[in-house]
Protein backbone atom coordinates (compact mmCIF):
# COMPACT_ATOMS: atom_id res chain seq x y z
CA UNK A 1 0.00 0.00 0.00
CA UNK A 2 0.94 3.11 -0.97
CA UNK A 3 0.41 4.95 2.00
CA UNK A 4 2.75 3.42 4.17
CA UNK A 5 5.38 5.53 2.55
CA UNK A 6 3.25 8.68 2.04
CA UNK A 7 2.95 8.40 5.82
CA UNK A 8 6.65 7.63 6.20
CA UNK A 9 7.35 11.04 4.30
CA UNK A 10 4.64 13.13 6.18
CA UNK A 11 6.81 12.18 9.73
CA UNK A 12 10.14 12.90 7.50
CA UNK A 13 8.66 16.58 7.37
CA UNK A 14 7.18 16.63 10.48
CA UNK A 15 10.23 15.96 11.77
CA UNK A 16 12.20 18.30 9.93
CA UNK A 17 10.02 20.89 11.49
CA UNK A 18 10.49 19.62 14.69
CA UNK A 19 13.90 20.22 14.15
CA UNK A 20 13.44 24.17 12.84
CA UNK A 21 11.63 24.55 15.38
CA UNK A 22 13.37 23.45 18.29
CA UNK A 23 10.25 21.23 19.60
CA UNK A 24 10.33 18.14 21.24
CA UNK A 25 6.81 16.93 21.31
CA UNK A 26 3.69 16.95 18.56
CA UNK A 27 0.47 17.26 20.03
CA UNK A 28 -1.33 17.21 16.75
CA UNK A 29 -1.00 16.83 12.93
CA UNK A 30 -3.58 17.86 10.15
CA UNK A 31 -3.86 16.58 6.81
CA UNK A 32 -5.86 17.28 3.82
CA UNK A 33 -6.63 14.57 1.69
CA UNK A 34 -8.93 15.11 -1.57
CA UNK A 35 -11.26 13.07 -2.87
CA UNK A 36 -9.62 12.25 -6.38
CA UNK A 37 -5.97 12.25 -4.52
CA UNK A 38 -5.75 8.41 -5.26
CA UNK A 39 -5.21 7.75 -1.60
CA UNK A 40 -7.91 5.73 0.89
CA UNK A 41 -8.26 7.52 4.73
CA UNK A 42 -8.59 4.39 6.23
CA UNK A 43 -5.21 2.98 4.53
CA UNK A 44 -3.58 6.53 5.80
CA UNK A 45 -4.67 6.21 9.43
CA UNK A 46 -3.97 2.57 9.91
CA UNK A 47 -0.32 3.32 8.07
CA UNK A 48 -0.11 6.22 10.67
CA UNK A 49 -1.23 4.26 13.59
CA UNK A 50 1.74 1.70 12.66
CA UNK A 51 4.56 4.09 12.18
CA UNK A 52 3.76 7.04 14.16
CA UNK A 53 5.62 5.26 17.59
CA UNK A 54 8.73 4.43 15.70
CA UNK A 55 9.00 8.56 14.95
CA UNK A 56 9.91 11.45 17.25
CA UNK A 57 6.34 12.72 16.80
CA UNK A 58 4.77 9.79 18.67
CA UNK A 59 1.88 10.55 20.53
CA UNK A 60 0.65 12.87 17.93
CA UNK A 61 -3.27 13.15 16.97
CA UNK A 62 -3.92 12.94 13.11
CA UNK A 63 -6.42 15.09 11.66
CA UNK A 64 -7.74 13.90 8.50
CA UNK A 65 -9.36 16.46 6.03
CA UNK A 66 -11.21 15.67 3.18
CA UNK A 67 -11.52 17.70 0.59
CA UNK A 68 -14.10 17.38 -2.32
CA UNK A 69 -13.47 17.58 -5.61
CA UNK A 70 -14.30 20.39 -7.34
CA UNK A 71 -14.15 21.86 -11.00
CA UNK A 72 -14.05 25.89 -12.90
CA UNK A 73 -15.86 25.92 -16.41
CA UNK A 74 -13.65 27.19 -18.77
CA UNK A 75 -16.49 28.26 -20.69
CA UNK A 76 -18.29 29.72 -18.68
CA UNK A 77 -16.17 30.31 -15.05
CA UNK A 78 -18.42 28.42 -12.77
CA UNK A 79 -17.28 26.27 -10.39
CA UNK A 80 -18.91 22.99 -9.03
CA UNK A 81 -18.79 19.94 -7.01
CA UNK A 82 -18.02 17.25 -9.55
CA UNK A 83 -20.77 14.29 -8.60
CA UNK A 84 -19.94 10.77 -9.87
CA UNK A 85 -17.06 11.96 -11.49
CA UNK A 86 -18.66 13.75 -14.15
CA UNK A 87 -16.33 16.77 -15.16
CA UNK A 88 -19.03 18.90 -17.24
CA UNK A 89 -20.38 21.79 -16.31
CA UNK A 90 -23.70 21.94 -14.44
CA UNK A 91 -24.44 25.64 -15.99
CA UNK A 92 -23.58 25.41 -19.49
CA UNK A 93 -22.98 21.48 -20.04
CA UNK A 94 -19.35 21.88 -21.81
CA UNK A 95 -16.57 19.51 -21.25
CA UNK A 96 -13.75 21.90 -21.01
CA UNK A 97 -13.24 22.19 -17.47
CA UNK A 98 -10.38 22.37 -15.15
CA UNK A 99 -10.14 20.63 -11.62
CA UNK A 100 -9.76 23.30 -8.98
CA UNK A 101 -9.21 20.80 -5.90
CA UNK A 102 -9.90 17.45 -4.90
CA UNK A 103 -6.32 15.65 -5.77
CA UNK A 104 -3.95 17.39 -3.16
CA UNK A 105 -2.55 16.04 -0.18
CA UNK A 106 -1.38 18.63 1.87
CA UNK A 107 0.74 18.72 5.47
CA UNK A 108 -1.65 21.83 6.92
CA UNK A 109 -0.93 21.80 10.23
CA UNK A 110 1.82 20.60 13.05
CA UNK A 111 0.95 21.68 16.66
CA UNK A 112 3.59 21.72 19.01
CA UNK A 113 3.12 21.01 22.44
CA UNK A 114 5.44 23.47 24.85
CA UNK A 115 4.94 20.97 27.74
CA UNK A 116 6.24 17.73 26.12
CA UNK A 117 3.57 16.10 28.24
Amino acid sequence: MHEMSLVSSLLDQVEQLMTQHEARHVASIRVSIGEFAGVEHELFQSAYELLIDGSRARGARLELVRVPLEACCRRCGGRFAVNRYRFQCPTCDSGDVRVQCGEELVLEQVTFDADGE
